[in-house]
C-alpha cells in the first residue's frame, strides 16, 4: 500500500484531521490498490457517511454517537498503520 515508509505517517492521520468524514478515503485506495476487498472500504464509506449525515441534520442523540464516532476514528487510524502488506525478509 505504501511506497515508502513515512507514507503510512501521511495516511494515518486522515481520519482524524476530517473528523472521520474522510475516514473513508485510505480504505478506497488501498481497494483500489487491490490491498483490501471493496466491502471494506464500502463499510468505512457507510460509516463515514453517516457521520457527515448526522453532523449535517443534527439530530438529538445520546453520548453513544460521540463515542461510535471517536470509536470509528480510532480504528480507521489503527487500521491504516496495519494496511502495509507484510514484506518478505531479505535472507
Amino acid at each position: 500500500m505504501f511506497g515508502r515508509p513515512w507514507h503510512r505517517y501521511a495516511w494515518a492521520p486522515v481520519p482524524l484531521l476530517s473528523m472521520s468524514v474522510l475516514a473513508c478515503l485510505p480504505f478506497i485506495v488501498a481497494a483500489y490498490r487491490g490491498v483490501i476487498a471493496w466491502w471494506i472500504a464500502g463499510l468505512y464509506t457507510a460509516c463515514s457517511a453517516t457521520v457527515l449525515v448526522f453532523a449535517i441534520v443534527q439530530p438529538k442523540v445520546n453520548g453513544w454517537f460521540p463515542t461510535a464516532v471517536w470509536t470509528l476514528m480510532i480504528t480507521a487510524v489503527v487500521h491504516v498503520f496495519l494496511l502495509d502488506r507484510a514484506k518478505p525478509q531479505a535472507k
